[in-house]
């Protein structure tokens, strides 16, 4: 089964001191025998991102854990 990570570079997000900037989201992970099956169950499991107006969504298959809490 592979893993896949699903996100969009529609929307914009605020620093801390609430400057507008265009970024990529995050919109969380699917897995499945090839992309289709794993953007099946990203949907399935993040059924809330249904109510939002995403048409740009980008997968990339990843391998491996993730490296978390990093900081600039």
């Amino acid at each position: 089964m592979k893993s896949f990570i699903f996100f969009t570079d529609e929307g914009y997000a605020q620093d801390p001191n609430h400057k507008e900037i265009p970024n990529m989201q995050i919109l969380g992970t699917g897995n499945g025998d090839e992309i289709l099956e794993a953007f099946k169950d990203f949907k399935d499991n993040q059924s809330y991102l249904l109510g939002f107006s995403f048409k740009e969504v980008i997968a990339l298959e990843y391998i491996g854990d993730f490296i978390r809490h990093l900081e600039l």
